[in-house]
């Protein structure tokens, strides 16, 4: 048997929370007139799950639904006024009631009264002096209306039943790609590395020029950078700098490298893009720093026009890390990759020979996980010709890049990339948070 609480008898006087907030709205009502609105989160919450309300830039409308339950009972009031009747509804509204604190359940227990003490009661037949049973509830939910009346003081609580079925609560957490990324990054500062920032929008200068990427590379086409429409033009550095990665690109400079050859072109280099890598943060880093000793790394966003598939974005992250000191090695640069891998969970990797502009000699790592080899990212020793004009003249750099979304994915037990920023509320409550 179930009865109402003292908040059940209010909503079936005068209707529940999300019908209010209907002849509220009327018409449409903004987010700030709705949310002074008494229980609005109640009152909000149900009615847009009876589809009765939409939510459109800043605006609540009533839905079809909506309109036509201005003159129909819902299930819930129909379930309240039978419990007010005879105790008893549908279960799946008793259990709907019981979540929102609307009714409480009483079991009713028979006790018999005592008779009076009497010469004359201890010879009467029992058949013939029935006494009248006495109705006992038992409380079955502790709510605040029970505490407040005192209603507990006078009752026995019913035995709690752990196999009853409970809904589901969902703890506040990051999204996992959020923690994953925060994770690395926790990681790689424990290792002694330095964070290091740099601009999104950015010049081709710093992108691709002080890379030693030639003016005429295949990578600096339209198919593979976003170019800015307005402005089309960025502010370049000191005329010092310009000077150096002109001449290293058109004729070596003192790098002991011919160069490209051919007309490096300012304007060219001064062009606004979206960054296409996080190499020009490192370029920028190796300019301020100097040449001393140091381990930087940042893990951030870059851009290239690509078709969005379940391995390809156009917005991507990437993880890159330098190394500056002197007699720096290829042996060095495999044992920090190796160590770098191990913190973040890859415990076996290899090598592969590869080929990058701006760095020689170049390797590829890749880690083994699930049983299979995984591509992770591209490394190798900065070439003369993007050290020298930076200043870097005494060290060797050592650096690498790391594909932090496939990595991700791995992790994550994922294989399309899309969901690394998905929406989906089931897959961010179960996604396993693998650290």
């Amino acid at each position: 048997m179930y009865k109402l609480t003292e908040e059940g008898n209010d909503y079936l006087k005068n209707g529940l929370p999300e019908r209010q907030l209907l002849k509220f709205i009327g018409n449409e009502k903004t987010m700030q007139e709705a949310v002074k609105f008494p229980n609005s989160q109640i009152a909000v919450g149900w009615a847009r799950k009876n589809g009765w309300i939409k939510i459109e830039n800043g605006i609540i409308r009533l839905t079809d639904s909506g309109k036509k339950a201005f003159n129909e009972k819902t299930k819930e009031e129909q379930a309240l006024d039978n419990i007010d009747r005879n105790g008893e509804a549908e279960q799946e509204m008793v259990k709907t009631l019981l979540s929102r604190n609307l009714i409480f359940e009483s079991k009713e227990a028979a006790v018999e009264k005592k008779p009076k003490s009497s010469f004359w009661n201890r010879f009467r037949k029992s058949g013939k002096d029935e006494e009248k049973m006495e109705e006992v509830a038992e409380i079955a939910q502790l709510t605040p209306d029970v505490i407040k009346s005192g209603l507990w003081k006078n009752r026995t609580f019913r035995k709690y039943d752990v196999n009853t079925p409970a809904p589901a609560v969902y703890g506040g957490k990051k999204q996992p790609y959020i923690q994953f990324l925060e994770d690395i990054r926790e990681r790689l500062i424990g290792l002694g590395f330095q964070e290091m920032k740099g601009p999104m929008v950015e010049t081709l200068f710093w992108n691709s020029d002080s890379l030693f990427m030639p003016q005429d590379h295949p990578a600096r086409g339209v198919h593979d950078i976003f170019y800015l429409k307005k402005p089309t033009q960025g502010t370049l550095p000191d005329e010092n700098l310009i000077a150096k990665v002109k001449a290293t690109h058109e004729g070596g400079w003192i790098t002991e490298s011919t160069g490209w050859g051919g007309m490096w072109s300012k304007d060219e280099a001064a062009k606004l893009i979206m960054r296409s890598q996080t190499t020009s943060v490192s370029a920028r880093t190796l300019f301020e720093m100097g040449d001393k000793p140091g381990k930087y790394f940042t893990i951030d966003t870059n851009f290239r026009p690509d078709v969005i598939d379940a391995n390809h974005l156009m917005e991507f992250a990437q993880c890159e890390g330098i190394v500056v000191g002197e007699n720096l090695t290829l042996s060095h640069l495999l044992g920090f990759l190796k160590e770098i891998a191990e913190a973040v969970g890859i415990k076996e990797v290899k090598y592969k020979p590869a080929f990058f502009p701006f760095t020689e000699p170049s390797a590829e790592l890749y880690g083994k996980m699930g049983g299979k080899w995984i591509e992770l990212g591209g490394s190798g020793l900065f070439r003369p010709e993007l050290l020298k004009p930076l200043g870097i003249n005494n060290s060797q750099v050592l650096a690498w890049g790391l594909g932090i979304g496939r990595l991700a994915m791995i992790k994550l037990g994922i294989n399309d990339i899309r969901m690394l920023y998905s929406d989906d509320l089931h897959f961010l409550r179960n996604v396993p948070m693998v650290r």
